[in-house]
């Protein structure tokens, strides 16, 4: 009789322990009868790669905005058509004559083929620190024995010509840093910085105390107020003058320096008057003046006389995938464009057809993600995905851009001291009411399943949303 109530006891347990088991079914349920996915659009798919078994399909077909979850798009296209080894080039070119005392009777040429971070303090090995690649090139142009130009400077972008401002990107993001639509010149990223001093209450005033770097000539009605928020709520926008911005909304108060990045409108502007300045500081004069082309006449004949490189393709895509850095994918999209002469749109569906995934209702707008007119399915951001990891030669390098649940980049924050942290290694998307996840996760079986989520129209805040998405991974790794 003790024996039978030992056994009955293993076997309540056993029952008890089995029945606390959720099915896939059961993690998807949970996750789309959340009250604030209510009204929402949800997507869901996902295909367990080690058992070839589907896990998910819900909604998979349903076309809709994946915010940066977009930038898995340009960075594996880019890795595929140009290889993870590609740098992309800058040159410096004069035409004319130099005489025997020094003088260029003729122009000085930066040559941009559209290197995405040019200078970027995010490449210091590459670029040097600060601007010390302005000095690079300035002791160059000393090789030649240049000591006066008598002719102009001249930011050569006609490599792309002049790229718009996307037409479908909000009036709120296009000044801010992550609103840049980039140039065959960009410059450090295309960055500025505004040093705010706030005030020590509700509604008080701040102070622009300083603008890096300087010289850019830009003029700002500051409307920025302090506020006990926590957070940076403030945004730049343009004005029908190029160069007068305003700045409103509020930012944390009792701050000496609270700084916030804006986008340099034409960086290529910027940059030929950096090189003239440091130039000039090495005793280089200029009669001439400082000029931007977007055309270049084939029969003016230059000598290109100094040429810098990028980092590897592969070192750019980490950084567009784990910072999710808007202006990286953008400019990954124009290459792309150039190399196939085909629309982004247009590049992109060709492309993945051809690798066997159905493009139906594929419809982009951009390459970051920020405009809300890109349309895609959770289905054929898997399909991508599938690809990437099982078929590419380049899979490495692209999963190691992919951000890490509690370790690295726009993820480090992410599903901490859950089961999904280090297991999840994932792209992540967010504009307003977009919540989006694509990317890799290893199950407790050790199982690689390969996913994407995307949400459109949701009614949680913030904190609320990071939730419901954190929950439904810590699930997704029990499933068996």
């Amino acid at each position: 009789m003790k024996r039978l109530s030992v056994l009955f006891l293993v076997f309540s347990l056993c029952f008890n322990v089995f029945s606390q088991t959720k099915t896939a079914q059961d993690v998807l349920n949970d996750f789309i009868s959340q009250s604030e996915l209510k009204n929402a659009s949800v997507s869901v798919y996902a295909e367990n790669l080690t058992t070839n078994t589907l896990v998910f399909d819900y909604n998979s077909n349903l076309a809709l905005a994946p915010a940066s979850v977009l930038k898995l798009v340009p960075t594996s296209m880019a890795l595929e058509l140009f290889g993870a080894d590609y740098k992309f080039k800058t040159e410096l070119a004069y035409s004319g004559q130099i005489s025997a005392d020094g003088t260029l009777n003729g122009d000085l040429y930066i040559i941009g083929y559209g290197d995405p971070c040019l200078g970027s303090q995010n490449f210091t090995s590459t670029y040097g620190k600060d601007l010390e690649i302005l000095q690079t090139w300035t002791n160059e142009v000393k090789n030649l024995n240049i000591k006066k130009i008598k002719g102009n400077i001249i930011a050569d972008i006609s490599y792309f010509g002049e790229i718009p401002i996307p037409d479908d990107w909000i009036w709120e993001d296009i000044a801010n840093y992550f609103g840049n639509q980039g140039s065959s010149l960009n410059f450090v990223d295309n960055l500025y910085y505004l040093h705010f001093k706030t005030g020590y209450t509700n509604g008080a005033a701040t102070i622009i105390t300083k603008i890096e770097p300087e010289g850019l000539g830009y003029k700002f009605d500051n409307q920025v107020l302090s506020s006990s928020t926590v957070w940076d709520d403030a945004y730049i926008y343009y004005t029908a003058d190029k160069n007068q911005m305003q700045v409103k909304g509020n930012l944390v108060w009792k701050k000496n320096d609270f700084v916030i990045k804006g986008s340099i409108r034409e960086p290529e502007k910027y940059l030929v008057q950096a090189f003239s300045q440091n130039l000039n500081s090495n005793g280089i004069s200029l009669d001439g003046n400082l000029k931007v082309i977007s055309t270049f006449d084939i029969n003016v004949p230059r000598k290109i006389f100094h040429t810098t490189y990028s980092p590897k393709l592969s070192d750019i895509v980490d950084y567009t995938n784990i910072r999710s850095f808007n202006l990286y994918a953008e400019m990954l999209a124009y290459h792309i464009v150039k190399k196939t002469e085909k629309s982004w749109n247009e590049s992109v569906v060709e492309f993945w057809k051809k690798k066997s995934i159905d493009t139906d209702g594929l419809e982009l707008s951009d390459a970051c993600g920020l405009s809300r007119f890109n349309a895609i399915t959770t289905k054929q951001i898997v399909g991508m995905l599938k690809y990437m990891g099982l078929y590419s030669a380049n899979k490495d390098k692209f999963f190691t851009s992919l951000p890490i649940a509690g370790t690295n980049g726009t993820m480090s924050r992410f599903c901490i001291g859950t089961k999904a942290q280090n297991r999840l290694h994932a792209k992540s998307g967010s504009i307003a009411r977009v919540r989006s996840y694509a990317g890799y996760i290893y199950n407790s079986n050790g199982d690689e399943i390969v996913f994407a989520v995307v949400v459109n129209n949701h009614s949680a805040n913030s904190y609320r949303i990071k939730k419901i998405f954190e929950d439904f991974f810590a699930a997704l790794v029990e499933i068996e």
